[in-house]
Parts: structure tokens; sequence; C-alpha cells
């Protein structure tokens, strides 16, 4: 499974060897914060609300032709 999904496979047999593995694992994880801006997701939905709404309105009313 590790090859197929570019992993890596760590046997550990014993407690001592599960140690070592976390230990080879602490020094290879980093973990990374990021700052992503969702602004545009948030107004891209507001915007198909208003489309959908506008549409609705124009068929409740029956103001297409």
């Amino acid at each position: 499974m590790a090859d197929l999904t570019r992993g890596e496979y760590f046997f550990a047999g014993n407690a001592l060897d599960l140690k070592q593995v976390y230990q080879t694992l602490t020094t290879r994880l980093v973990m990374e914060k990021r700052e992503t801006e969702v602004t545009a997701l948030f107004s891209a939905i507001a915007a198909a609300l208003a489309l959908v709404s506008a549409a609705l309105s124009l068929l409740w009313f029956n103001r297409l032709i």
C-alpha cells in the first residue's frame, strides 16, 4: 500500500521500535499554517442565491412571457 500511495512503511515489533518510529516521524512532519481568503466564495454563493430568488420571483408572479 505504501508503494502505491508513495508513502512509507514502518514496522514496529515492540515498544522500543514504535518509539523510534514516532521519533523519526516527528522530524519529518511539519505543521504549516495558511490563511485563505473565503470572501469570494461567500460572494459567489450570495450572487447565485440572488439570481435564483429573482428567477423564482418572476415565475411566481407570472412575469415571464
